[in-house]
């Protein structure tokens, strides 16, 4: 019975809050800054934006965790990725999971990411996507890919844009349900070596357009603080993150003005 109710309550929670693809912004870092997820280039463009995968020169293995409005784990996405540079450019492999043994989703990606000489990098990933509702359900999956351009076009300033799923693949057999197409485009700008601003519009096929803003200041050596919003629905958010000895590690959090907090934590290591 208790299945069956929280199976009930996810579904609904999930229309409510436009979630039917939970894995589209990953990291706390993103989160704390409005959800701009496209810039600035790290370890988590291997999740958000493929070119930015080009300026990562390490191997570098890491791991994110979501609770949705601090509830229990049937409403927590978990991630998890690790990216190997080569002369050719930099591979990645990327797996997401939301939700819990009767109602849950998962995506698998496999990504790569080249730059085009000094301005210019792009970015492709392979997704294979699946949703489970418990045994008697049954399970529908596809596969979709997601594409993505980075450009700096002077050393304070740079865009980016990105498209996953363009072709809006369907999932089940009986009664197929398309998946949403979804563009960013994003910019971001330095006014100094410790203060960056960003900004990013996001606009799927099924929904509003979303309208992001945020800011991080590098309040120390190893020390950040950030901040941002976003509409549709609106959400503030908040985070810090530190650098230690290799390890990046971000916590952040979004807020509701009625449903209250999100919390995200988020960590990668690279090897040198």
């Amino acid at each position: 019975m208790r299945n069956i109710f929280m199976l009930l309550f996810i579904l609904i929670f999930h229309i409510s809050l436009k979630a039917a693809q939970p894995f589209q912004t990953v990291g706390a870092k993103s989160l704390s800054m409005g959800s701009v997820s496209l810039l600035p280039a790290d370890f988590w463009s291997v999740f958000n934006n493929q070119a930015g995968l080009a300026s990562q020169k390490n191997w570098t293995f890491g791991f994110a965790y979501d609770s949705y409005l601090g509830l229990n784990k049937e409403l927590s996405v978990k991630s998890g990725a690790f990216i190997v540079p080569t002369e050719s450019g930099t591979f990645g492999l990327t797996l997401n999971y939301f939700g819990y043994s009767a109602y849950h989703e998962q995506k698998i990606g496999l990504a790569y990411g080249k730059s085009l000489g000094e301005l210019f990098s792009v970015g492709i990933q392979l997704d294979y996507i699946s949703t489970s509702i418990g045994n008697d359900y049954g399970r529908a999956d596809a596969f979709t890919f997601e594409i993505g351009i980075l450009a700096k076009l002077s050393e304070s300033f740079q865009i980016a844009s990105h498209l996953y799923n363009p072709f809006m693949v369907k999932l089940g057999e009986i009664n197929p349900e398309a998946t949403p197409a979804i563009f960013k485009l994003a910019a971001a700008y330095n006014i100094d070596t410790d203060l960056l601003l960003l900004a990013e519009y996001e606009q799927s096929n099924t929904s509003h357009g979303i309208f992001k803003v945020g800011v991080e200041y590098h309040l120390i050596e190893q020390f950040f603080v950030r901040g941002g919003l976003s509409t549709n629905p609106n959400l503030y958010s908040f985070g810090i993150g530190f650098n230690l000895n290799g390890f990046n590690i971000d916590f952040g959090t979004s807020y509701h003005q009625i449903l209250g907090f999100s919390p995200k934590v988020a960590i990668y290591y690279q090897i040198k």
